[in-house]
């Protein structure tokens, strides 16, 4: 049964093998007929083709060119080098075997005119005749013998005795291409110089300098024969010729007979192929022959003075092993160099071509207008061009809203700080840098003569007069007939710009337009621009006193309102309050200077500055309860609607309206802090911790507070931070699992809500002194033990 059942399952894994290798290979072929399909239509493309060829010229032209300038420079340098450092060798040959030559002359001529060898001293004294040979040998270094026959005798006399003549031949020529008929004829009958080289038995090299003396009366013709040791010849010169093969140096009489031969060349396959070229070269030259498989490179010289040819012959490899090497290097620089290039039209493709080829596969709704690349994104960008002209036209009154906008909300004090203000104005290129600002309210008399100049003239006349010290910022506000000017400054500067003011009004005239203009006092904080604002507002009221088409600063008026009254002290004792949170004390304040102002009967301008103190308190108490701005400040304030209301109860009842809210807003906070309104919450927490998407900042949400209030109010509550809390909660959801189920610790860790296993590991054996497996076995020991 077992081997039933082993057998059918090596048939099922067999089968399954079998469709997992048939998927393999499908996979494989539908990747690479994507891929061959993507090649064939890029190669159809104009500008694939356009963009290889531009790579393949930029790429491989100067790697072409690389490769010419070394073979042509370097290579032939070398080439040049090795064929100058052979001849230089071969002079050497050259020089000393002239020398030797010149010198052999000049020892025959010795020879000839010695007293001691002539023909009465070889018949009579034969000892002084071998001595005086030997004298004679040892004066020329390589010379290994001297031999002196009177020609038609059987004698013949050298430097180490007296031979008869046939027993001389067998110890030099037997063995030699000199034959014994040859040696007796240049002996007997030779009329000039003759050199031949000679092998003896031994296999050892030497050369004869067969050379007839001078006949007279009282000596008859005799014949001298130098003997030179060829082994000991080249050990004359600079250079080594070893028999390893590799180099060998040939010299060939004018008859171009061998002479010397400095490594034996026992087939004479050499001698065959340089005899041809000494015919054909009559100076120097340079040449390769083949042989025995072998290429060999030739070097020959001519020697003008003794007619001799010399000829150095190199086995190709080793003559040429530097400018091989050379050239291999150069080689396999230039492989190198056309896969770097391959590469680079690789990438060149990868990041300039395919997302082209990308772009054109999206815009396939023009593939039906032109077939190539270029033409599809030419045909995309103009219809992009036409969309940006739409757009252009379409954010130029955008840009102009988003700016009118952000002014609104500095007029409306909405920034607390520098920073703040200018990371709002970024987007739309407004930044301060000054320390101070300053609100300037120019009022247009006859706003009926702007429908003539058109509203960036009058704006323009403005700006240039004002100092680049200074920076500006203007609103427009000709619903209401003016133009709000914002400064940024020193304190230092506002003289300045009083007296900038004086050259636009002059400016304005001249355009036709009159204008009066209200300046506010300077102040640091953003925060309070609104009150500037307001400033120069009321500083325009009082045209009608310092006439019209004037400059109004506020400081000139600040005497006449009534700022001295005791509505500041109510103001500080209604902010305190707030921030205190005393909203029973709060009321009261806020009633008394109501009524305050109902009986004393206060101007419009106090009225509107106690508004506008209230809200910017409300404002700062948002803060200090670390709550949402857009959460706690919903009721849509805006300093215009201060400034446009024209009586007093209308402004009273505005106030009332904001401090309604400020209530309400109080009373929520104060709710937040009861012990009811906590109970919701800890049951909110004890019911959904377990949940996946449980979170801290989502139960900050659903109870509409920060995260760090409802962790404070946590803390105040329970005495424990809130991360404990709920994690005490599902370690004890946990222990339950442990025990109720068979879960292992990943499934029991997913219905808990989301942990880290790793954290939670630790903080579970923290509490329990147990890791999760431990613990459940210490409980099912524990069951054991009381059943």
């Amino acid at each position: 049964m077992k081997r039933k059942e082993v057998k059918e399952f090596m048939v099922a894994l067999s089968k399954k093998r079998q469709k997992m290798q048939l998927r393999c290979f499908s996979l494989h072929y539908i990747s690479g007929v994507r891929v061959m399909k993507s090649l064939f239509l890029s190669v159809r493309s104009t500008l694939f083709r356009k963009t290889i060829l531009l790579y393949s010229f930029a790429v491989f032209i100067p790697i072409l060119v690389f490769f010419l300038f070394c073979y042509s420079t370097i290579y032939h340098s070398f080439e040049k080098e090795i064929y100058t450092s052979n001849i230089n060798k071969l002079n050497t040959v050259k020089n000393v075997y002239d020398v030797k030559i010149s010198e052999l002359n000049r020892l025959t001529t010795k020879v000839d005119s010695s007293p001691s060898l002539t023909l009465f001293q070889i018949k009579n004294n034969s000892a002084d005749v071998v001595s005086t040979l030997s004298f004679l040998t040892r004066l020329l270094d390589p010379l290994n013998d001297i031999f002196l026959y009177e020609r038609g005798s059987n004698k013949l006399f050298s430097s180490s005795g007296t031979f008869f003549f046939p027993k001389i031949l067998p110890n030099y020529i037997e063995s030699s291409d000199l034959t014994k008929d040859d040696f007796d004829y240049l002996l007997n009958h030779s009329e000039s110089v003759h050199v031949r080289q000679v092998i003896s038995q031994n296999n050892h090299s030497y050369i004869f300098y067969f050379s007839p003396l001078s006949p007279n009366f009282s000596n008859p013709s005799r014949t001298v024969v130098f003997v030179i040791d060829n082994e000991n010849l080249k050990k004359l010169f600079n250079f080594s010729v070893t028999e390893n093969v590799n180099e060998n140096v040939l010299v060939f009489d004018n008859d171009l007979q061998l002479l010397s031969s400095f490594v034996p060349d026992s087939k004479g396959t050499i001698l065959s192929h340089i005899t041809p070229l000494l015919k054909h070269h009559k100076g120097d030259f340079s040449d390769t022959i083949q042989t025995d498989g072998r290429q060999l490179y030739i070097i020959g010289l001519h020697s003008n003075e003794t007619g001799y040819y010399y000829v150095k012959i190199t086995d190709m490899q080793y003559a040429m092993k530097s400018l091989i090497e050379i050239k291999d290097w150069v080689i396999v620089v230039t492989a190198l160099m056309f896969v770097i290039g391959a590469i680079i039209i690789m990438l060149g493709l990868r990041f300039n071509y395919y997302p082209i080829r990308k772009i054109v596969s999206q815009l396939n709704a023009y593939s039906n207008t032109r077939n190539d690349e270029l033409g599809t994104i030419e045909r995309a960008i103009g219809d992009l061009n036409q969309l940006q002209v739409e757009y252009h036209n379409f954010t130029e009154h955008s840009e102009n809203a988003l700016y009118e906008n952000f002014l609104l909300y500095v007029l409306n004090s909405s920034f607390n700080n520098l920073q703040s203000l200018n990371s709002a104005g970024k987007s739309i290129g407004v930044i301060f840098t000054r320390s101070e600002f300053c609100i300037a309210s120019i009022f247009i008399e006859d706003v009926d003569k702007l429908n003539d100049i058109e509203y960036s003239v009058v704006v323009n006349a403005i700006a240039v007069n004002i100092p680049k010290s200074i920076e500006r910022q203007f609103k427009n506000l000709l619903f209401n007939q003016q133009i709000v000017c914002i400064f940024c400054l020193e304190r230092e500067n506002y003289s300045d710009l009083i007296h900038a003011f004086e050259n636009i009004r002059q400016q304005l005239l001249d355009l036709g337009v009159q204008a009066t203009v209200g300046v506010s006092d300077i102040n640091e904080k953003p925060s309070l621009i609104g009150r500037l604002y307001l400033q120069s507002r009321e500083a325009l009221e009082y045209k009608m006193l310092y006439s019209i088409g004037s400059i109004i600063e506020y400081s000139q008026i600040s005497n006449i309102t009534d700022a001295e009254t005791p509505l500041p002290e109510m103001l500080e004792s209604f902010e305190k309050h707030i921030s205190e949170l005393k909203i029973e004390k709060a009321q009261k304040s806020f009633y008394e200077m109501m009524n305050y102002i109902k009986t004393n009967k206060c101007t419009l301008y106090t009225c509107r500055y106690i508004c506008f103190d209230i809200i910017q308190y409300f404002k700062r108490l948002s803060v200090l309860l670390d709550t949402t701005y857009s959460h706690t400040l919903d009721y849509g304030f805006d300093i215009l609607e201060i400034e446009h209301f024209q009586t007093i109860d209308d402004l009273i009842e505005l106030i009332e309206q904001v401090f309604q809210k400020i209530s309400d807003f109080l009373n929520s906070h104060k709710k937040h802090q009861s012990d009811q309104f906590f109970e919701e919450i800890l049951q909110f927490i004890n019911e959904n911790c377990f949940s996946y998407e449980f979170q801290i900042n989502s139960l900050a949400d659903k109870f509409s507070m920060s995260v760090q209030y409802l962790r404070s109010i946590f803390k105040t509550h329970t005495g424990q931070t809130l991360s404990e809390y709920v994690n005490h909660l599902k370690i004890e959801k946990a222990k339950e699992l442990l025990i109720t189920t068979n879960d292992n610790l990943a499934v029991i860790v997913q219905k808990i809500g989301k942990v880290d296993v790793t954290n939670f590991t630790r903080a579970f054996k923290k509490e329990t002194g147990f890791t999760p497996g431990a613990y459940r076995i210490a409980h099912q020991e524990l069951n054991k033990k009381d059943e």
